[in-house]
């Protein structure tokens, strides 16, 4: 068995590129972790779906990956075909658990490495796609606390707080509460623009004042 040393991970549910690690995030910092060399279909499948590995090959890597204090993850491992990388963990019937990208550093490091590592095949199954979201953490963080301030200040019945920040989005006003409070959640179903980076500013903003 090969391994690489001293690495940070950050698992998710889903596959999230490092530049997208947030800072409220659990990152693990690994001192030891199982390295295995595929290829790069396998790579791109366990990337994209939701994989399910045999026995075999979680008593390869159980207990292989050291944390600080000694303390070991059950099976996770980092697999590579040589031009990227992922770190997936496993949960006891084979299937993954959740998965981590690399920081640039490290995966080149894995890069190089795997010209010395020979090629493992892995018996795998594919239960479905992973989930794959177009936009981006933090725009997703961004609607999930609009969505829940406009709800918050509907559910209050702060009418006159709901049509300013509604003229400030749209630079009008409208005859109905309720119309301009769905229409703001209707909006942010769409993707986002400069009007909600705005809006989102202007939110944390008057909660810094208080």
């Amino acid at each position: 068995m090969d391994y690489y040393y001293d690495v940070l991970l950050n698992f998710q549910d889903n596959y999230t590129m490092f530049y997208e690690w947030d800072s409220e995030d659990e990152i693990n910092y690994i001192k030891k972790i199982p390295l295995v060399h595929v290829d790069a279909k396998t790579l791109i499948n366990f990337i994209s779906k939701k994989i399910i590995v045999d026995e075999e090959f979680l008593k390869l890597i159980e207990n292989k990956t050291k944390l600080k204090g000694n303390n070991t993850l059950k099976y996770t491992c980092i697999f590579s075909d040589g031009k990227n990388s992922i770190a997936l963990e496993f949960q006891d019937n084979g299937e993954v658990l959740s998965k981590s990208s690399l920081i640039l550093e490290d995966e080149l490091n894995i890069n190089e490495f795997m010209y010395n590592i020979m090629l493992k095949k892995i018996n795998y199954k594919i239960i479905k796609d992973d989930e794959i979201n177009n936009e981006t953490r933090q725009d997703l963080k961004i609607k999930r606390i609009l969505k829940l301030e406009i709800n918050s200040i509907y559910e209050r019945k702060e009418y006159s707080k709901l049509k300013y920040l509604y003229l400030e989005w749209f630079q009008e006003l409208l005859p109905s509460i309720d119309e301009m409070y769905h229409n703001m959640l209707n909006k942010l179903n769409n993707k986002l623009t400069e009007k909600e980076y705005s809006i989102y500013e202007l939110i944390k903003m008057s909660y810094n004042n208080v």
